[in-house]
C-alpha cells in the first residue's frame, strides 16, 4: 500500500502528464506489485493531513523491536485539487497493482498545463529517534525533462549520507535518464524505447462475424531497454536490459504484460507474465533462471478483490440469459425484417446497481465478449433497441475499442473494498499473504509470511503484522 506522500506524489505526476510507466526502472513494476509486495512488520499508525491545496504533512509511529517513528512534509507549487483522503480513495489508486499500460500517441499535446512547465515538489522527513533525514526535490525543467534528486543522512552510512541525481527525458517515443551517486562515486544511464506505431489504432480489419469471436489483440506497446553502471571508486561495472509487451484482447478488453530482463554479467534471466484474468483477478508467474550455476526459480502471484456491496450471483445470470436471448431475436429480425417478431420484455441494466458483477464478460458460448448493454457508457440512458441498434450500426474496429475503452472503466470505477495478494516461491519456498482494505475511515494492510524450514521440516513464520493509515 502507498504511504500518503507516495500517493501524493503519484497525484503530481499526473498533474504534469509525466508517465511513469516509460521509466526503465518500472518496467517490471506490475509483476513486482503482485509478487514483491512487503508484509508489515509489527504494528504501525500513518496520519496524514492536508492542509493547503500546496502541502501536506505525516506523522508514522510503529513499535517493531522499538518505539520509533517519523515525521514527513511535502510540498508542491502545482496544487494539487485532485487527491483524496483514505475515506473517499479508490483502492485502485491506493495500492500497487496491475497497471494498464497506455500507447502514447506523439501527435499529442504532453503539457496542456503552462503551470505545470516550471513546476516543483519538495519532500522531507525525519526519523526518531536519532538524527536521520531524507529529502527529494522534483524539478520539472520542461514540459519532457525534469530533475529528481534524493538524499538520506544518517551517521551509520558511509561518510553519514548519500545523494542520488536524476536527470530524466521522457517523450512519448523514449525515455532516457543520466544518474550519478555520491556513493563510490557510481555513474549511470538508462533508456527506454518504444517500438512500433504508438497511436490507438486497431488492426483487426475483419468484418466476418465468426472471426470477430476469435481472440484478438491490439493496444500493443512493446517498449525495450538498459542501463549502464559504472562505480569510479571500486571499478564495478553493471549491465542490465529489459523488453516489456502489453496488450490488451478486442474480443474481451483483458489486458496482459509479459517482460524479459537479462544481467549478462551476473547470468540472470528474468521472465514474467501477467494476465488481468477479470475485473476483479489478477494472476502473475516469474522464472528465473542463471546460466552460470544452473540455478531456476519459479514464482506466482494471484491478486482478488472484493466488491463493497455484494449481491447475489443469480440476478446477473439471468440477465445475461435475456440479454442473449434478445440478441438473437435482434439478428433474425434482422434477417426477415417483413416478419414481425414476439417483444421480450427486457429493461437495460444499470452497472451502479448490481456492483457485485465479478466477470462481466463470460457469456453462454464458447467465447468471451463484453455485452456492451450490461457496461456504463455514455448511453446508458438509452432503450435496449437504441443499444443493440447502435451495436450493429458499428463497425468491427469501433467495437473492439469500444470493449476495451468499456473494461478499462469498468475496473477503473469499480467500487472495491478490499484485496488479497497471495504469492509463493516454489525453490524459496515462501508463501506471502497480504490483505488491504478498509476498515472505517482507514486504510488497512495486514499480512503474514511463512517458509519452510530445512531443518525441523516445519512451516515457520518470518514475519506478521498489520498497519492503519488515516489521511484528511
Amino acid at each position: 500500500m502507498y504511504t500518503y506522500m507516495e500517493y501524493l506524489q503519484k497525484c503530481f505526476y499526473n498533474s504534469t502528464n509525466w508517465n511513469e510507466d516509460n521509466i526503465f526502472s518500472n518496467i517490471t513494476a506490475t509483476s513486482q506489485a503482485l509478487l514483491e509486495f512487503n508484509i508489515p512488520n509489527g504494528v504501525k499508525l500513518d496520519v496524514s493531513s492536508k492542509a493547503t491545496a500546496f502541502s501536506a504533512s505525516s506523522f508514522t509511529l510503529s513499535n517493531h523491536h522499538s518505539i520509533n517513528g517519523s515525521l514527513a512534509y511535502l510540498y508542491s507549487s502545482l496544487p494539487l485539487k485532485n487527491t483524496m483522503g483514505t475515506k473517499d480513495v479508490s483502492l485502485q489508486d491506493a495500492i500497487s497493482g496491475f497497471k494498464i499500460i497506455e500507447p502514447n500517441n506523439e501527435h499529442s499535446k504532453i503539457n496542456s498545463n503552462p503551470l505545470s512547465t516550471k513546476s516543483s515538489l519538495l519532500y522531507g522527513r525525519m526519523y526518531f529517534p536519532g538524527s536521520a533525514l531524507e529529502a527529494m526535490i522534483i524539478k520539472r525543467i520542461s514540459t519532457q525533462t525534469q530533475l529528481l534528486i534524493k538524499c538520506i543522512s544518517n551517521p551509520y552510512l558511509n561518510k553519514s549520507g548519500t545523494m542520488i541525481v536524476y536527470l530524466q527525458k521522457n517523450t512519448p517515443r523514449f525515455s532516457r535518464e543520466f544518474i550519478f551517486s555520491t556513493n563510490e562515486s557510481l555513474f549511470g544511464f538508462r533508456c527506454l524505447y518504444n517500438l512500433g506505431n504508438n497511436s490507438t489504432t486497431n488492426t483487426n480489419n475483419n468484418s466476418n462475424g465468426g472471426n470477430q469471436l476469435m481472440p484478438k489483440f491490439d493496444n500493443s506497446v512493446m517498449s525495450i531497454g538498459t542501463e549502464v553502471w559504472y562505480a569510479v571508486l571500486s571499478t564495478s561495472p553493471g549491465l542490465s536490459t529489459a523488453f516489456r509487451y502489453s496488450t490488451r484482447s478486442t474480443s474481451t478488453g483483458k489486458p496482459l504484460t509479459m517482460t524479459l530482463a537479462c544481467n549478462p554479467i551476473l547470468g540472470h534471466i528474468s521472465s514474467t507474465y501477467t494476465v488481468k484474468t477479470s475485473v476483479s483477478s489478477t494472476f502473475c508467474s516469474k522464472y528465473d533462471f542463471n546460466w552460470f550455476s544452473y540455478a531456476s526459480n519459479l514464482s506466482l502471484g494471484f491478486e482478488l478483490y472484493n466488491y463493497s456491496n455484494p449481491r447475489y450471483h443469480k440476478e446477473f445470470s439471468n440477465e445475461l440469459m435475456r440479454s442473449k436471448i434478445r440478441q438473437e431475436s435482434s439478428q433474425s429480425q434482422s434477417n426477415s425484417p417483413s416478419q414481425p417478431q414476439p417483444s421480450i420484455p427486457i429493461g437495460p441494466i444499470s452497472y451502479k446497481e448490481n456492483p457485485q458483477i465479478m466477470n462481466p464478460i463470460q457469456n453462454f458460448d464458447n467465447y468471451y465478449h463484453i455485452n456492451p448493454t450490461l457496461l456504463p457508457s455514455k448511453h446508458e440512458h438509452e432503450s435496449m433497441d437504441e443499444k443493440i441498434q447502435r451495436k450493429e450500426l458499428n463497425t468491427p474496429d469501433q467495437y473492439n475499442q469500444s470493449v476495451m475503452t468499456e473494461f478499462k472503466n469498468l475496473v477503473n470505477e469499480s467500487d472495491f473494498a478490499s484485496v488479497l495478494k497471495i504469492s509463493t516461491s516454489v525453490n524459496d519456498k515462501v508463501l506471502k499473504l497480504l490483505w488491504e482494505g478498509r476498515f472505517k475511515d482507514f486504510l488497512v494492510s495486514t499480512g503474514v509470511q511463512l517458509s519452510y524450514n530445512h531443518h525441523t521440516y516445519a512451516p515457520e513464520m518470518n514475519r506478521i503484522g498489520i498497519s492503519f493509515s488515516y489521511a484528511s
